[in-house]
């Protein structure tokens, strides 16, 4: 090959390497941008049903949706955009998400879970990414809220997602087959006031070597800001569960504990009331801070919590 041969094969080399490490880059930034925080970018057209859903939190925050009915197209556009970005800006959603993730991640995607219920499954957020990452399982989404119900199937036909099934059900009551293989309930025990029963119906629905996984609050919580010490939950029955009782509970009916961790250690505790103290003040304050939030919530996955104010565990059935 002449010089002039070698110049031009080296610069179209050259360029090629150019777009294939432009090609990765643009790759790695959109699968970056897709994993921070996106869990719940499927409400951004649904603005409603997560307005409903913050109301319920608390009494103060449904007087502050209250005042704030006025409609603003820009508003609700730039709403839109924040959401589809960053998924659902509340840092105790999302920190539970990271755990849910990392643990079912961890130990169960490898089993190629078949039949999956959602004990307990509110707006339909967790049904709905385990539509989507078990494509050939049979997902249940299933509650007690005939609202959340309807707003579950409005979304679940948006995304023409036909794994996954929104149906009412009452965890309190013993249940008909089908047996399930994995079984989630998040933030769902410290609404019932015998959670026992409920661990004992999971049990019976479970085929053997099933796993379920649990999320719940732990009582006595302790707070960094004095203003969240009087911070409470109307629709809670308790404040929370032990991990040791919960533990305890589990082993009684013969699950194996898998996996069991502290959740909202100190990152994630102090990221939840920075979060929350600026929701309580402004909606825009809490957009432009939530980002970093974001990512001091997620330092409380990579530290060892010798405490939390929750609970991820979980469990197997044995043979």
């Amino acid at each position: 090959m002449g010089s002039f041969g070698q110049r031009k094969f080296a610069n179209l080399r050259d360029s090629k390497e150019k777009q294939l490490t432009h090609s990765a880059s643009s790759g790695l930034i959109l699968s970056r941008a897709e994993s921070i925080n996106m869990f719940g970018k499927e409400y951004a057209n649904h603005l409603d049903i997560l307005t409903q859903s913050f109301g319920q939190m608390n009494d103060q925050y449904q007087e502050k949706i209250k005042a704030n009915k006025k409609n603003n197209t820009f508003i609700g556009t730039f709403k839109k955009l924040y959401i589809l970005l960053f998924g659902i800006p509340e840092i105790g959603f999302q920190i539970r998400s990271l755990y849910f993730k990392k643990i079912l991640t961890s130990h169960v995607f490898n089993k190629s879970p078949k039949n999956i219920l959602d004990a307990g499954s509110g707006i339909g957020a967790y049904s709905l990414w385990l539509a989507k990452s078990f494509n050939r399982a049979k997902i249940t989404g299933g509650e007690i809220d005939k609202d959340k119900l309807n707003s579950s199937e409005v979304i679940r036909k948006q995304l023409h997602l036909k794994n996954v099934n929104f149906v009412y059900f009452d965890i309190m009551k013993p249940q008909k087959k089908p047996l399930y293989d994995l079984i989630i309930c998040i933030d769902v025990l410290e609404h019932i006031d015998r959670y026992e029963t409920v661990l004992k119906n999971f049990y019976d629905l479970l085929q053997n070597n099933g796993y379920v996984y649990i999320h719940v609050p732990q009582p006595n919580q302790k707070r960094i800001f004095s203003s969240f010490k009087k911070w409470r939950h109307e629709d809670h029955v308790r404040e929370g569960i032990a991990r040791i009782d919960l533990e305890n509970s589990l082993k009684k009916l013969g699950f194996k504990i898998i996996e069991s961790r502290n959740t909202f250690g100190f990152f994630g505790k102090l990221a939840w009331e920075l979060n929350h103290m600026s929701l309580s003040e402004n909606f825009f304050i809490a957009g432009v801070t939530y980002p970093l939030l974001y990512g001091i919530a997620k330092m409380d996955l990579w530290h060892k919590n010798k405490n939390g104010l929750g609970i991820a565990v979980l469990v197997k059935k044995i043979n």
